[in-house]
């Protein structure tokens, strides 16, 4: 009877697996619910620990907190009176996890700090880099360089002894991110070349393209334009190798930005045409890219070409209702149109732009939060960083108080550098 009754729950167990790997946490649960009842009529209770453990990530993983606090506390008392310290440390770990949901940081490290304590010598060591890694990015947002550092370094240690050189990898992008934010910009440059070595020797181009990203907004950032091209071009090319189109067209287009600033314009539309062709929406992001060409392309003096971009650069700003663009497109336009000697339209797009910039300097900053915010929705997070900053000066000259936008000035900035940040997707073979 209970043989029946094991195989029918690690039957269930191992379908609620499939489905937590592949992020379909509301079908995890349900198979796990299902194997936990099962669980309790075999009466081992080591079994109903592991159980409850994963029903319970799988419910973290939706946002119900408060069940998987429940669950995870269970699972830890049934494994403390067994005196089981793996399963201790997997229950803290999530209960770790559990703050974080609630933005209990210094929690979450107790949390954290406590599971590597229990973790027995004679668990999986890549598992105990793991702990390490994710107790490294609490005291990141903790902003504790110095723990943050030396954890990530135990893990890449971990990571590096046992032969998992993708975690290696990804833990030094971790490590230069905490330099970085240091400011100590050779030692993170020093970081992520290794890290590109290690992708680029295991032929890993998903991972090689995001390190690589992170070299190149450093050398961006720096102002070391020359350096930051030749990044991102590597950027572009894998990117069109991966076929990844909507990241082909991110990409190209802030290749584009990058040239801009070399001065570099006719490679420059050549990029930004090309982040157009591929860009899949027809939104403020391609309004953006029109406008940016049209501007490029009378820099060059092709008036006709660039006034043909702008104007569908306003179709879509006036779309969106976004008049601090639209005014910038309409005058734009009309300087076009002087020097083809069309008088009378560039005149009625004179009035055009006066009305549009006739909008109260309030109306301008909520216009630049709506952007940042959205494309902080679309994950477009240069775009979002761009916005935000503008909203940030705009603040500082109307007295407005600027603590959250100088927190989500931040947030973006974290995202951009660490954008495949580092998670239990990247352990999937340990």
């Amino acid at each position: 009877m209970n043989d029946d009754i094991l195989r029918d729950w690690r039957s269930l167990m191992e379908k609620g697996t499939v489905f937590l790997g592949q992020g379909d946490y509301p079908k995890a649960e349900k198979y796990y619910l299902r194997s936990l009842k099962l669980a309790k009529r075999l009466a081992i209770p080591v079994i109903s620990a592991f159980n409850l453990r994963l029903l319970s990530t799988s419910r973290i993983k939706q946002g119900k907190v408060a069940l998987a606090e429940r669950g995870f506390k269970e699972a830890l008392k049934i494994c403390q009176q067994l005196q089981n310290y793996k399963g201790m440390s997997e229950a803290m770990a999530g209960l770790a996890s559990v703050a974080e949901a609630q933005d209990k940081m210094e929690e979450a490290a107790t949390w954290y700090e406590q599971a590597i304590q229990v973790y027995p010598l004679n668990s999986p060591r890549l598992r105990l880099s793991m702990l390490f890694s994710d107790l490294g990015q609490v005291y990141s947002e903790q902003e504790n360089w110095d723990k943050a550092q030396y954890t990530f370094r135990k893990a890449r240690e971990l990571c590096h002894i046992y032969g998992y050189r993708k975690g290696e990898g990804e833990l030094s992008i971790l490590l230069a991110e905490v330099l970085y934010r240091q400011n100590k910009i050779q030692l993170a440059r020093k970081d992520l070349l290794q890290s590109c070595k290690i992708f680029s020797e295991e032929k890993d181009e998903e991972s090689l393209v995001n390190a690589i990203q992170y070299l190149a907004f450093i050398n961006f950032e720096e102002e070391n334009f020359a350096q930051a091209r030749e990044d991102w071009q590597r950027v572009v090319v894998l990117y069109l190798r991966l076929a990844q189109w909507e990241n082909v067209s991110e990409s190209t287009y802030f290749l584009a930005k990058i040239l801009e600033e070399l001065r570099d314009f006719t490679e420059a539309v050549y990029y930004l045409k090309l982040s157009i062709e591929v860009y899949k929406h027809e939104d403020l992001g391609l309004g953006l890219r029109y406008q940016n060409l049209g501007q490029l392309q009378a820099m060059q003096k092709d008036y006709q070409a660039a006034c043909a971009n702008l104007k569908k650069a306003a179709e879509l700003f006036e779309k969106y209702g976004e008049e601090q663009k639209l005014g910038e497109a309409y005058e734009k336009i009309a300087l076009c149109l002087e020097q083809l000697g069309e008088i009378q339209e560039s005149q009625e797009y004179h009035v055009k732009s006066k009305v549009s910039h006739e909008s109260h300097q309030l109306i301008s900053f909520s216009t630049n939060q709506r952007l940042a915010e959205y494309f902080e929705n679309r994950r477009s997070y240069l775009n979002a960083l761009q916005y935000y900053w503008q909203s940030l000066k705009i603040a500082q000259e109307l007295g407005i108080e600027t603590i959250k936008i100088e927190q989500a000035i931040q947030r973006i900035s974290k995202k951009v550098r660490k954008r495949n940040k580092y998670s239990d997707r990247n352990w999937n073979n340990i």
